[in-house]
This record gives C-alpha cells, sequence and structure tokens, in this order.
C-alpha cells in the first residue's frame, strides 16, 4: 500500500463517505422494519392471521431489523472512527510514537 500523504488522504475520505453510507443504511432498515411491523400488526388486527402468526412475524421482523440496522450502523460508525486514527497518524511528524508511553516503558 502506498503511505504517500495524498493517497492517505483519499483512503480517509472514502471510509468517511462509506462510513456515512452504512449508517445512513443502518436507519433505512430500521424505518423499513417498523413499517413492517406496523403492516403485521395491521394485518393481524384486522384477522387476516392468527395469532401465532402474528407474534412471529412481528418479533422475526423487530429481531432481524434491530440486529441487522444495529450492524450496519455499527460498522460505519467503526469505519469512520478507524478513518479518523489513520488521518491522525498520517498526520504525525515522523519518528514520532503513535501512542503514549506506558509506566512500563521506561
Amino acid at each position: 500500500m502506498d503511505h504517500h500523504p495524498a493517497s492517505i488522504a483519499v483512503t480517509v475520505e472514502r471510509a468517511r463517505r462509506v462510513g456515512v453510507l452504512l449508517q445512513r443504511l443502518g436507519w433505512l432498515v430500521a424505518a423499513l422494519g417498523v413499517i413492517g411491523v406496523v403492516t403485521y400488526s395491521a394485518l393481524w388486527a384486522a384477522g387476516e392471521i392468527d395469532a401465532d402468526q402474528g407474534v412471529s412475524l412481528i418479533l422475526g421482523t423487530a429481531l432481524a431489523v434491530a440486529l441487522s440496522g444495529a450492524t450496519s450502523y455499527g460498522a460505519g460508525i467503526n469505519l469512520e472512527l478507524g478513518a479518523e486514527r489513520l488521518n491522525l497518524a498520517a498526520a504525525e511528524p515522523p519518528g514520532r510514537p503513535t501512542r503514549p508511553a506506558s509506566p512500563g516503558d521506561g
């Protein structure tokens, strides 16, 4: 991998854009999940599906949405934090330690 400052800046910017996209995807999944739960609730209330089907569809949708939405959102946050760490590390002058010295490093 090329460690040229310009290529690092491009990589950081791309990671930030993808991170924002993943966060938006997480919110979109949550919104679609709410629509699904409302739809299944309406079908259940109208008597189109019985209680067992209603409960399993609503709980299954809610759990799937919570897991996939949170995963996508969390991946976006993680990607943006990694991009920020890369940006900070690239801004450090050469030869300077990238982490603070611990007491045992003496």
